[in-house]
C-alpha cells in the first residue's frame, strides 16, 4: 500500500507498518507512552548488516561520522569511556531527524532515501539535487545502513534525534538481532530487531542534531580498544607459554583488567603513557599524536609503524583522522606551493613519460595553477570532529625528511585531475559518469609506514586505509614506492564499485579500472621524472666533486712547485693538454707547458659517465705531476719525447691499467 497524504505533504509511498507506527508516535507525543516498531531490512543481504559487515570498531565510528556529515553537522563530539569502553556517545548538530524520516529509518534499513527523489520530501537531500545533503555537501551514504553499523560494537543502542523548530525530541531505544539464515520473512522484509520511540517536550525550539549512545558495548569490542590480549602478553599472562612477548607501545591509554571495567572508580593495571598533555587544546592534542610518531624515527631507513608505536585506542584516533572528511593537521595538498619548497609537476592523462614540471609563482599555489578544486571551502560551514578532546585533522605531513646521500633535497608533488568522456560506452558498462583530482608525493620518507600507498576519498570520505600496492602496480619500484603517498579526490562516480562495506572495491567495475590505470601512469611519470632529475643531480655532484678534487690536487702540486724553487714570489707555469702535435707546437711558443695528448697513455676503454670521469681524473693528476717535475727543474732542457715518458711512467704508478703498457 502506498500513501501520498502523509502529515506535511512530504511523504511518499510508505507502507501500512510505517503508516501505523507515525499514527501512533503522533496521538502518543504528549503521553510519554512509547511506539513499539520491528526493524526491518529491504533485502536479505542487508538482514547481516546486524551482525557486523564491518571489521574493526573503527568502521562502526566511521560510519556515524559520514552521517552526521551527510545531514550537514559542522560538529561531531566521540565520547568513547576510554579505557574502559563500557558506553560510547556520538552526538553532532547535524539536521537531526522528525518522526517521518525516523519511521522511513525504522522500516526500510537499506532502503536510503539518499540519492533518491525521496530524499528531498524527507529532508535529507537537496531539493534540487538527490546526490547532495540540504547545504550542498556531496552525499557520502548511499545504502542506508551506516547507522546500524554500531552492530559492530554493540546489540543495544539509543537513538536521541531533534529538527530545528520541533517541539519535541525523539528517543529511539533500539535492540538488534542476530541475523540468521532460518530467519522468516514477512512481506519481503526480514526482521533486525526492535525499537521503542518515545516523544519528549522540548523547550530548545532552535536546537537540532542527533545523538547515539552505544548503551552496553560487546565484551570483544572493549577488549579490542583496551588492546587486552596485548597487555595480556605485556603483563606475562597470557595463556600461551611460547608466545614472543611483545614490548609495550611507547604510547597508550593505560589499561584495566576486565574484572575493573564497571568499577566507577578508575584503577589502573598500567598507568595511560599519552603523548599530550592534559590541558592541551584538541588540535594541539591531534598534533602531538602525531609528532609521537615522528619521534619514533631511529636512524635514517627506520619508518615507525601504527601497531608497534600505538594501542588500539590511539590506532582508532588515527584511523578515523584518516577516513573522515576532516581538514589536514597542516594544509591541503593542493595549498603547497612556491613558498613550501616543493617541487610540482603536472600529470599527464595520457603519457608515461616525464611530467611536466610547474613553474609555481612567489606566493602561487599548486592548486591555483592547475585549476584543482578538492579541498576547497565546504557549503555546509566546514567539519570538526572530537574525540575525547582530540580534534581530528588528517595526519598526513609534507615535510621534507632529511636523509643522507638523498640527491633531491625537495619533496615532489605531482598532481592532475581527469574526467574521461565516456559518452561513447555502453551505459550497462560505464557505470555512470567519473571525476575526480588527485595527487602523488614522493618524499625522501613517509611517516608512518601505514600511509604509504594510494587511498581514493569519494566526496572527502574514506573507508579504507592507504593501498601500498598501489592498486597492484606491477613494475618493480620497490624503493621508490615506499617514498609515496598519494591520495585521489573523487567527485563524480566509483562509489558504486564499492562493496557493502565500503572499505574495499570491486575490481571489475569500468570506474575502478580507470582509476587504477591513471594512478600506474602516474608512478611511471613519477618514476622517470625522479630517475631524470636524480640523473642531472648526480652528474652535477660528480662534477663539482671532480672539480673540487682537481682544485685539491692543483694546490698541493702548486705548493710543492714553490717549496721545490724555494720561491714565494713565483707561480707555476700553466700547463695545458693539448689535443694534438700542432696546438701542442702553438701553445709551447705561448710559454705554456703543453703535453701532447697523444703520446700520454690512454684511459681504459669505456664510454658513458665512469669513462669521462676517469679521462678528467688522468689529465688532472698528469698536470700536477708536470707542475711538480718543472719545480725540481727535471723538465728543463729534457726533450718533450722523453718529458711524456718520464710522465707517462709516473701515471703507471697510480694507474693499473697503465702498469702493462
Amino acid at each position: 500500500m502506498t500513501d501520498t497524504s502523509t502529515e506535511g505533504g512530504r511523504r511518499k509511498d510508505a507502507t501500512d507498518a510505517e503508516l501505523e507506527f507515525l499514527r501512533q508516535l503522533r496521538e502518543r507525543r504528549d503521553t510519554g507512552e512509547a511506539t513499539i516498531a520491528t526493524l526491518q531490512t529491504d533485502q536479505r543481504v542487508l538482514a547481516r548488516v546486524t551482525d557486523g559487515i564491518y571489521r574493526q570498531p573503527a568502521s562502526a565510528l566511521r560510519e556515524l561520522i559520514s552521517n552526521a556529515y551527510d545531514a550537514d553537522a559542522t560538529e561531531v563530539i566521540i565520547e568513547t569511556d576510554a579505557p574502559r569502553f563500557r558506553q560510547i556517545r556520538v552526538s553532532d548538530n547535524g539536521h537531526g531527524m522528525d518522526d517521518i524520516a525516523l519511521g522511513r529509518l525504522i522500516h526500510h534499513i537499506g532502503g536510503s532515501s539518499k540519492r533518491t527523489d525521496l530524499g528531498a520530501e524527507i529532508g535529507t537531500t537537496a531539493e534540487d539535487d538527490p546526490d547532495e545533503s540540504p547545504k550542498g555537501r556531496k552525499l557520502i551514504g548511499k545504502i542506508g545502513i551506516g547507522l546500524f553499523s554500531v552492530s559492530q560494537l554493540t546489540s543495544h543502542f539509543q537513538v536521541i534525534t531533534k529538527v530545528k523548530g520541533g517541539t519535541h525530541r525523539l528517543f529511539a531505544d533500539v535492540v538488534l538481532q542476530t541475523y540468521s539464515e532460518d530467519g522468516e520473512a514477512v512481506d519481503s522484509k526480514f526482521r533486525s530487531g526492535s525499537v521503542k520511540v518515545t516523544s519528549i517536550p522540548a523547550d530548545d525550539i532552535d536546537a537540532h542534531g542527533t545523538e547515539i549512545i552505544l548503551v552496553d558495548v560487546r565484551p570483544r569490542a572493549r577488549d579490542i580498544l583496551r588492546s587486552k590480549d596485548r597487555w595480556l602478553s605485556v603483563l606475562g599472562e597470557d595463556d600461551e607459554p611460547d608466545v614472543v612477548v611483545p614490548p609495550p607501545p611507547p604510547y597508550h591509554s593505560g589499561y584495566i583488567a576486565a574484572s575493573k571495567v564497571q568499577d566507577e572508580v578508575l584503577t589502573y593495571d598500567v598507568e595511560p603513557k599519552l603523548p599530550w598533555e592534559a590541558d592541551d587544546l584538541p588540535l594541539v592534542r591531534m598534533q602531538k599524536l602525531f609528532d609521537a610518531l615522528a619521534e619514533e624515527v631511529v636512524g635514517e631507513n627506520s619508518r615507525p609503524e601504527l601497531r608497534t608505536t600505538l594501542d588500539e585506542y590511539l590506532a582508532t584516533v588515527w584511523a578515523l583522522s584518516l577516513s573522515a572528511p576532516v581538514a589536514y593537521l597542516g594544509k591541503h595538498p593542493f595549498d603547497l606551493g612556491a613558498d613550501d619548497e616543493i617541487l610540482a609537476f603536472r600529470l599527464d592523462n595520457i603519457g608515461r613519460g616525464r611530467a611536466a614540471q610547474i613553474d609555481l609563482k612567489p606566493g602561487e599555489t599548486v592548486r591555483q595553477a592547475l585549476g584543482l578544486k578538492a579541498g576547497g571551502p565546504d557549503p555546509a560551514g566546514g567539519f570538526q570532529v572530537f574525540v575525547d578532546k582530540i580534534e581530528l585533522r588528517r595526519p598526513i605531513s609534507y615535510k621534507y625528511w632529511p636523509k643522507q646521500n638523498q640527491l633531491i633535497d625537495k619533496p615532489m608533488l605531482f598532481a592532475g585531475s581527469y574526467s574521461p568522456d565516456l559518452s561513447t560506452v555502453p551505459a550497462a558498462l560505464r557505470g555512470g559518469q567519473l571525476a575526480f583530482e588527485g595527487y602523488l608525493f614522493w618524499n625522501s620518507k613517509i611517516l608512518p609506514k601505514e600511509n604509504n600507498g594510494v587511498m581514493a576519498r569519494i566526496n572527502g570520505a574514506s573507508g579504507a586505509t592507504f593501498d601500498d600496492t598501489f592498486m597492484k602496480y606491477q613494475v618493480s619500484e620497490q624503493t621508490r614506492l615506499r617514498q609515496v603517498t598519494a591520495e585521489l579526490f573523487v567527485r563524480e562516480g566509483l562509489d558504486a564499485a564499492l562493496n557493502i562495506d565500503r572499505e574495499s572495491y570491486n575490481f571489475a567495475h569500468a570506474h575502478y579500472q580507470i582509476v587504477q590505470n591513471w594512478v600506474h601512469r602516474a608512478l611511471r611519470q613519477l618514476a622517470n621524472t625522479h630517475k631524470g632529475i636524480g640523473d642531472v643531480l648526480r652528474e652535477a655532484k660528480t662534477r663539482q666533486n671532480r672539480a673540487a678534487a682537481g682544485d685539491k690536487l692543483d694546490d698541493f702540486a702548486s705548493r710543492t712547485w714553490a717549496r721545490a724553487r724555494r720561491s714565494t714570489d713565483e707561480s707555476p707555469p700553466q700547463i695545458q693538454i693539448a689535443a694534438n702535435p700542432v696546438e701542442a707546437v702553438a701553445l709551447r711558443r705561448s710559454g705554456v707547458v703543453a703535453l701532447d695528448r697523444a703520446l700520454l697513455p690512454p684511459a681504459p676503454k669505456g664510454g658513458g659517465r665512469k669513462g669521462a670521469d676517469d679521462l678528467d681524473k688522468r689529465e688532472q693528476i698528469t698536470k700536477a705531476i708536470a707542475t711538480v717535475l718543472d719545480g725540481f727543474g727535471l723538465l728543463e732542457g729534457m726533450p718533450f719525447v722523453r718529458q711524456h715518458e718520464l710522465i707517462s711512467a709516473l701515471l703507471a704508478l697510480h694507474f693499473e691499467d697503465a702498469q702493462d703498457r
